[in-house]
């Protein structure tokens, strides 16, 4: 794998946090999309907030592979033609939704659990907001079994515009987003949201068309516009009718979605880990306006990468004020000769920052300078490497701060309480310059004039250090990704940590890859590890500040090792759930130690559930595991089950 290719996944994975959990984004969708077709992937989601309680989706809600021109649709027909064998495929069109994918479950007619997607795999439990929604219904007359409606949650214009009158929100879908991820139901309540169903899990309908009929005889929304096209030419003529009337909708759509019709088809395409193969995404081409470049920032990354950004006079874009827009490199902007006071023309298909796509050269004064790309880093004014990357990894500010600011996130030890203000205020203070001094942070401040604490009161400070001494406990794999080494993340990390077992045999032939080439050979024949990873490993491991910082942080953790799962291990595979405090150990500490025994972490209990752990204090899972013959077990039956006793 390339490096450009990884630090493209790293972007898209960035991206995607922005736009599912923090309703931020910084990018354009088309922007998202053209990152993702460059690497050949499409990442869904991201990880579910861990402020709501976790719900595994039995089926996966994938993402769609996204297409723009007339050559894409017709490759999806013929290549679906091909693998079904067959010259004819009804396709259903239906809108493209510019809102927030959610799941509802009814069980014997009765709404009993409502999810975001989330990662696709895991969302995110919004039961009593999603029951707030207009027109949702609760109860489904005769209705007997087990079925999963999915939709899009979305506000319409007219009522977005009466709600932020204040203008205290950025456009329709963040406010529709951020609405149902509200932790106060009543706060969902007071907001305007609507639905569209388009997906019926457990029904015995055998087309799409028919699913769409049978959830409005069940009472739900369904979009009124959509086609059954017999080839392309249909389907695009659709296409142009939606494009052209889109405004007049009353709400935001991005595009057409393209569907095999019968869904045993569907069944027969299957999917790849991502995406449905049997569906797609027609989206709309990009809004464009015009507007002036005021400065062209440098940003230093976590790993030296250096990323130039336009600074833009701000300007109002379908409904989105927009004021920076991401230049990527050095050769983007010579290409398209991008300068500062350039006036550009910018586009966007989503809800965020634009791309640059022309430069209005006749409105450029004459002695405009072209844009001088630094030759060393502007934070620590360290040499750049061919990649425009700073070389001075431990000394430059914007790096270390980068690096804490991903150890403490939640792809890394997710300790809550520690944001990236708060990280900045530490560090600028000195007492948080690397990573172990976040576990040394408490002990510090007790020699320190907590007058300079302004921000923070007794009980911010207590709250941050039961969140960080929660997370002393850690499994193998996710300490190795924490480090923020180049080309080693999470997937990279959970190879190594298999590979080596314990934290102590990875370190040993860590520090050896410089000195021994049979360790760094044995390295090198992991499959999935390969010369770009080894590369980083050896440079990193070569300098004496990374192997002290590592020594530090791990004499103040516990590292769990790998287990090697048998068949008959009591946690292999299994399902747990928690409820309740427990006395010896944090619920973060108990999950991760679980997790590295093989078992399976779950926020609910279903039938499916194998152990309940309970502590004091149970909630309401206590008695649906009653309910459930689900095996309970006591904090002290917990404690012998993970170290193996009887």
């Amino acid at each position: 794998m390339t490096e450009n290719t990884l630090k493209l996944q790293k972007e898209i994975k960035h991206h995607n946090e922005l736009y599912y959990r923090k309703n931020k984004p910084e990018i354009t969708d088309a922007e998202y999309d053209e990152l993702v077709k460059k690497v050949d992937i499409q990442t869904v989601g991201t990880a579910p907030d861990r402020r709501f309680l976790e719900v595994e989706h039995i089926v996966p809600m994938l993402s769609l592979n996204k297409v723009y021109s007339q050559e894409d649709i017709e490759e999806f027909i013929a290549k679906s033609r091909e693998l079904l064998n067959t010259d004819e495929l009804e396709i259903m069109c239906e809108l493209k939704i510019d809102g927030l994918s959610f799941s509802a479950i009814y069980e014997n007619g009765r709404l009993v659990k409502a999810a975001t997607r989330g990662d696709g795999y895991y969302g995110e439990d919004v039961t009593k907001n999603a029951a707030t929604i207009e027109g949702l219904p609760k109860v489904l007359p005769d209705v007997k079994g087990r079925l999963e409606v999915r939709g899009e949650v979305y506000l319409r214009n007219d009522d977005f515009l009466k709600l932020n009158k204040d203008n205290q929100f950025s456009n329709p879908r963040n406010t529709a987003s951020g609405s149902l991820r509200q932790l106060d139901p009543e706060v969902t309540a007071s907001r305007p949201l609507r639905y569209f169903a388009y997906s019926l899990i457990g029904g015995r309908e055998n087309t799409q068309f028919e699913v769409l009929n049978r959830l409005k005889e069940l009472g739900f929304c369904v979009n009124e516009h959509q086609c059954l096209a017999n080839n392309v030419d249909e389907m695009l003529g659709f296409y142009n009718r939606i494009y052209n009337d889109r405004y007049s909708l009353g709400y935001d759509i991005d595009g057409v979605v393209l569907k095999v019709n019968n869904l045993t088809l569907q069944s027969r395409l299957g999917n790849t880990n991502k995406a449905p193969k049997w569906a797609i995404a027609h989206k709309f081409p990009a809004a464009q306006g015009k507007t002036k470049i005021e400065k062209i920032l440098v940003q230093v990354g976590r790993t030296g990468q250096l990323t130039p950004i336009a600074q833009l006079v701000p300007i109002n874009i379908g409904g989105v004020v927009v004021t920076r827009a991401n230049l990527y490199n050095q050769d983007e902007i010579e290409r398209k000769d991008i300068r500062e006071g350039d006036l550009v023309v910018v586009a966007r298909a989503g809800d965020v920052i634009p791309k640059i796509i022309d430069v209005d050269k006749s409105a450029r004064s004459r002695n405009a300078p072209k844009f001088v790309f630094p030759d060393t880093c502007p934070e620590c004014d360290s040499d750049l490497d061919d990649w425009e990357r700073c070389t001075g990894e431990n000394v430059c500010p914007a790096q270390q701060i980068g690096k804490l600011k991903y150890f403490v996130s939640n792809d890394a030890f997710d300790i809550t309480g520690f944001g990236d203000k708060q990280l900045e205020f530490f560090y600028n203070l000195g007492l948080v310059k690397q990573i172990p001094d976040i576990f040394t942070l408490e002990e510090k401040l007790k020699n320190f004039n907590l007058s300079q604490l302004d921000r923070w009161g007794e009980k911010s400070i207590a709250n941050l250090f039961d969140s960080i001494n929660s997370r002393r406990t850690i499994t193998l794999e996710k300490f190795i990704s924490s480090l923020a080494i180049r080309f080693v993340g999470p997937s990279v990390a959970k190879i190594l940590a298999n590979h080596y077992g314990s934290y102590e045999n990875w370190y040993s032939a860590m520090v050896q890859l410089s000195s021994d080439d049979e360790v760094l050979y044995q390295l090198m024949s992991i499959n999935g590890i390969g010369e770009k990873i080894t590369d980083s490993l050896e440079g990193f491991f070569s300098d004496e500040d990374n192997v002290e910082m590592v020594k530090n942080l791990a004499a103040q953790l516990t590292i769990l090792p790998v287990v090697v799962h048998t068949s008959n291990s009591p946690l292999s595979e299994k399902i747990v759930v928690f409820t309740g405090t427990l006395l010896t150990m944090e619920r973060k500490e108990a999950q991760a130690k679980v997790e590295s025994l093989g078992a399976k972490i779950s926020s609910s209990v279903s039938p499916k559930t194998d152990f309940l752990v309970v502590g004091e204090k149970p909630g309401s899972k206590y008695h649906k595991a009653l309910e459930l013959d689900v095996k309970i077990l006591t904090e002290e039956e917990f404690n012998k089950l993970t170290v193996g006793e009887e």
